[in-house]
């Protein structure tokens, strides 16, 4: 595995390469400056299968330098663990939301190191493969024969999390994971967790392409950011089964108040479609939140299914049918 590794301390890089060597990974590289690291992933030959980035470095920080990493197309889905002494909140949003994969905060335990590496890469080549279908099923025409045809033979199953790119505060679901357990490690951050369904997803997903269902899921998502622009600091992910989860600081009831109505509106604004261009009918439900501090994973498998189950059990409703309305505002 080719790792590239960025300080600007040459000390802590020295012992990044020794830490690394002992762990069996001996192609690595080094690099003394955001700058240095962008023209290295620019101009090299091969590609690089790990990236770890300090945060605090003149003229480019480590979170500006993940912002232009995943800028570059074949970057777009390689790990970046950031390696720093930086704890607050605010850091640890501003790397996740750039497009960091993990945190580890500085000093650390060289056994931590080697696990974070081993799961973000075999998570990452998932991904991979996933994004790579995607690109696929873009190429491909649909023709009433090639429309049966790419139905009877999905690529994409329903419960794989498929990562949504482009929309903003939308992350990957591992680095979702990674962010809850980073801030609900500290003492101080209480969170909530709250979930979306989209309803009758089972029966949509018979109906669509490979690339209309991933089409969907991004609509959604970016609907989903439009309707919680006012909640602070938040995280969205896609999970699964037409689920999506979001991390954010506790948040009050009246900060849910209009949220399904808000939604949909975001949705009717963006109209999803099939590929033929009829209108894809669908409402979004959301749960009620779950508020914790999660501090393993335990908590943070506990925390989930409590906010999915919450959809179906415990949902924010308002005092109006949104899915009649919606049908009113689509077909009169």
């Amino acid at each position: 595995m080719r790792i590239l590794a960025v300080d600007d301390d040459p000390v802590i890089l020295d012992l990044l390469n020794v830490a690394l060597s002992t762990f069996g990974y001996d192609d690595v590289v080094l690099a003394e400056s955001g700058l240095d690291a962008l023209e290295i992933l620019r101009n090299d030959a091969g590609v690089f299968d790990a990236l770890l980035y300090d945060i605090q470095m003149p003229v480019m920080d480590g979170i500006e330098l993940v912002q232009k990493t995943r800028d570059i197309l074949r970057y777009r889905d390689v790990p970046i663990l950031m390696l720093t002494a930086m704890s607050e909140k605010s850091y640890i949003d501003r790397a996740f939301q750039a497009g960091a994969t993990d945190y580890v905060t500085k000093p650390f335990e060289a056994a931590e190191l080697e696990a974070r590496l081993d799961v973000a890469r075999m998570v990452s080549a998932n991904q991979k493969r996933l994004t790579d279908k995607v690109f696929a099923a873009k190429s491909l025409h649909e023709g009433p024969a090639a429309r049966r045809a790419l139905l009877e033979n999905r690529q994409i199953p329903l419960e794989e999390a498929y990562p949504v790119q482009d929309v903003d505060r939308v992350i990957p679901l591992m680095a979702f994971r990674n962010y809850v357990r980073q801030l609900g490690s500290g003492t101080i951050f209480g969170m909530s967790l709250l979930a979306f369904r989209i309803e009758g997803i089972d029966r949509l997903y018979q109906s669509l392409s490979d690339y209309e269902y991933t089409c969907l899921v991004t609509d959604t998502a970016e609907a989903l950011a439009s309707a919680l622009t006012c909640f602070p600091q938040h995280v969205l992910t896609y999970f699964g089964n037409g689920t999506f989860l979001c991390a954010s600081e506790r948040l009050a009831p009246w900060q849910l108040e209009g949220l399904p109505m808000g939604i949909h509106q975001a949705l009717d604004e963006l109209d999803p479609c099939y590929g033929d261009g009829r209108a894809m009918m669908y409402t979004v439900q959301a749960g009620a939140p779950v508020r914790s501090r999660f501090r393993n994973e335990t908590a943070i498998n506990a925390a989930i299914a409590s906010a999915v189950e919450n959809v179906a059990i415990k949902p924010i409703v308002e005092h109006r049918n949104e899915a009649e309305a919606r049908r009113m505002r689509l077909f009169g």
